[in-house]
């Protein structure tokens, strides 16, 4: 059996993303793997590895409030497997490190 076909209109996640990347973003536990995933899909929708992040589009991704949202950030970003850019009053803006 062969897998899904896209449907036009339907959203998607653009890949090859690396299985080591999903691997060590999983393993970070709370909304880490939700953020990760989140940052992969608006890499492949804008074709750019370096994306703006609206913490208030999370709440579609499970994500419920920003706290959790920048502890997600904080940690991935700890363990390398993004770059993240902090401004007062905007949106985070990542970069997704590989």
């Amino acid at each position: 059996m062969k897998p899904p076909r896209y449907i036009s209109g339907e959203l998607f996640l653009r890949g090859p993303i690396p299985l080591w990347w999903l691997a060590a973003a999983s393993r970070l536990g709370g909304k880490a793997l939700h953020i990760g995933m989140y940052v992969w899909y608006l890499a492949g929708l804008h074709d750019c590895m370096r994306v703006k992040v609206s913490i208030s589009k999370l709440q579609d991704m499970g994500v419920k409030n920003r706290q959790a949202a920048y502890q997600a950030l904080a940690a991935l970003e700890f363990h390398h497997l993004l770059f993240v850019e902090r401004r007062p009053g905007c949106c985070p803006v990542v970069t997704l490190i590989l």
